[in-house]
């Protein structure tokens, strides 16, 4: 969204109400709260949003007071605190929910200020309680801070008398508000989404070469602990990547990228400051980061995020990062660039992670529904992985030649049988620790497929101004 909320025309749409249809909805709801409260509980709360403005009805409204009253549910629940009756409205003069309760009115008062202070948008909540005789329970008499301004911060009741704020400036904080908090709430998701996949994937034993639970692999400065302080150290990175891809949602992906940028060589320097200067995530900083704003972008859009599409988006992002290679460049990925023109990551990324889409989460879903542990499923599938997309870690620790006989003995032991057992993964990890080899760039694809995986449980989700009314 705009510094000058250029988005909230679209956002809020042309429904406005008049003010003798606020006044009627007014009058209505009185009335439903007096016969709700014949309903034999000892407190009712109604619950609506304090939406300034002509326009109360918009699909990010809609979203965000839903969400709300999924919290208050949950809140009454963990109190101890039943609903008796809960009734719901969808009017153009705004949602509404009555739910009456067991809880004592100061009790159940008190929860509800809880909720109303809890973030910057749940100030929008407006949840009155009224006792069994219909008596408003009130914050003052409670003893309980005031209400608080959109804007400024001051108490609420200081600045409406005196119409202190414009309506359209009101309007405009309330729904950056609703979308600050959509935007960060699905970006968590992301994040969550995303750690796991790291934190998943250092843990998946055993790895040929590789730190997981059993040893260190061929690495002498590093463990299990040290990924997970990279991984905690990232996840702000990952939100930061969802939230870009999200408000980028009307860009070209290649503008997208760039944003990416800086975020994540700031990224490289949290890790290293987590981890003691040792680089265990710059590969997945570079792609985990990728897939994440491309989440954001498509959420962003209203758009499906199959990992196929994902992956699409990723593609576009990416146009032109092969070519910048450079001719002169000191980089290890460069140098094996220049002389067997293989271009590792960069080269699998720019291309939409085929190795990832075509082979890794095709292979890990298939054995996850042949039941097979997601431990053991995530070991056979790093192999495949290896066989499918040039490493240049491994490359870097022996040669193209002889990654290529690793890659043709694992595919002989694919080949023995339809499951390789942990016993002949655990002989190879022997094999690759004796050698010195590391297959690092295909752990990070293995963290990819985890992370497409985990993101099927929200493939459908999209941003709330996207949806139906």
């Amino acid at each position: 969204m705009e510094d000058d909320f250029m988005d909230v025309e679209r956002i809020l749409g042309e429904n406005g109400v008049s003010l003798a249809q606020m006044l009627a909805a007014r009058e209505r709801r009185a009335a439903r709260q007096r016969d709700m409260l014949r309903g034999g509980g000892k407190s009712l709360i109604s619950y609506t949003l304090n939406m300034p403005g002509e326009i109360k009805q918009f699909p990010l409204a809609q979203s965000f007071f839903r969400h709300g009253l999924a919290r208050l549910e949950r809140h009454l629940a963990r109190n101890g605190i039943s609903i008796v009756t809960k009734a719901c409205r969808v009017e153009p003069t705004g949602s509404e929910a009555m739910l009456l309760t067991d809880g004592a009115p100061a009790d159940v008062k008190r929860l509800t200020v809880a909720l109303e202070v809890s973030s910057p948008a749940s100030r929008l909540y407006d949840m009155d309680v009224l006792a069994s005789d219909g008596v408003k329970i009130s914050r003052e008499a409670l003893g309980l801070p005031p209400r608080r301004c959109v804007i400024c911060g001051r108490a609420a009741m200081d600045c409406a008398p005196r119409r202190i704020h414009p309506a359209r400036e009101l309007a405009c904080a309330a729904v950056k508000l609703m979308y600050d908090d959509a935007v960060g709430r699905f970006a968590d998701t992301v994040a969550s989404a995303a750690q796991r996949a790291l934190l998943y994937e250092v843990c998946v034993s055993p790895k040929p070469g590789l730190v997981d639970r059993f040893n260190s692999g061929s690495h002498r400065d590093m463990d299990l602990f040290t990924f997970m302080d990279s991984a905690g150290a990232l996840a702000p990175y990952f939100h930061l990547c969802a939230a870009l891809g999200a408000e980028a949602a009307e860009q070209e992906p290649e503008r997208l990228f760039q944003s990416l940028r800086l975020p994540g060589m700031e990224a490289e320097t949290f890790m290293l400051e987590a981890t003691g200067g040792v680089n265990v995530h710059k590969g997945a900083i570079f792609s985990v980061g990728v897939i994440c704003a491309a989440r954001g972008w498509l959420w962003g859009r209203g758009e499906n995020a199959a990992a196929e599409r994902l992956a699409g988006v990723a593609r576009k992002m990416l146009t032109g990062l092969k070519d910048e290679f450079s001719p002169q460049g000191q980089s290890a990925g460069e140098k094996i660039f220049r002389e067997s023109g293989v271009t590792g990551i960069r080269g699998e990324a720019a291309a939409g992670f085929p190795a990832v889409i075509e082979c890794g989460l095709p292979v890990f879903e298939r054995l996850l529904a042949e039941n097979l542990p997601l431990n053991d499923a995530a070991a056979v599938t790093l192999l495949h992985l290896i066989g499918a997309a040039d490493d240049t870690n491994m490359i870097r620790r022996s040669s193209l030649f002889r990654f290529r006989e690793v890659q043709r003995e694992i595919g002989r032991l694919l080949d023995e049988k339809t499951v390789p057992d942990m016993a002949g993964i655990a002989r190879l990890d022997r094999q690759f620790i004796a050698e010195n080899l590391s297959p690092g760039g295909s752990a990070d694809l293995l963290a990819l497929t985890l992370l497409l995986h985990f993101m099927r449980d929200f493939e459908s989700e999209k941003a709330p101004w996207r949806s139906e009314s």
